[in-house]
């Protein structure tokens, strides 16, 4: 995962410098870098899960990790298209761009709800179960 953050900084940084995308306008292509790596992060979460011994005997439902992964997986599933493609909706057809973006205002304000849930899941023993750890601390 350190390798794709970096990775991301860099290229961000080049594609602003160079000016081949402005700070100031639609930025596709750092967008969909993020997205990518986002996905491909969420990508080794679940491969990572289905491959613990740990993951695998709890039950997934109840993990709050399990439920963010999912809902980051969704929003930049459903998304991604939707902002690569939103300098052209805006000036071709901005009623279906308007309606595009209400997409991701949504899939915002679920990421937000499983957000102040794990901030909450140490309070909610009987809906959410403790990660499964090492015993590291």
């Amino acid at each position: 995962m350190n390798w794709m953050i970096i990775g991301f900084l860099i290229s961000n940084q080049i594609l602003q410098f160079s000016g081949i995308e402005p700070i100031f306008w639609f930025q596709p292509i750092i967008f969909s870098i993020g997205a990518n790596m986002i996905l491909v992060g969420s990508g080794l979460y679940f491969v990572g899960f289905m491959t613990n011994d740990l993951y695998l005997n709890s039950n997934p439902l109840r993990l709050i990790s399990f439920w963010q992964m999912t809902f980051i997986l969704f929003t930049y599933s459903l998304t991604y298209i939707n902002f690569v493609a939103m300098p052209f909706l805006v000036t071709h057809n901005y009623e279906l761009g308007r309606s595009m973006f209400q997409i991701n205002l949504i899939m915002s304000v679920f990421n937000l709800a499983i957000l102040l849930l794990t901030i909450a899941s140490p309070k909610l023993p009987k809906l959410f179960e403790k990660e499964p750890s090492y015993g590291f601390s």
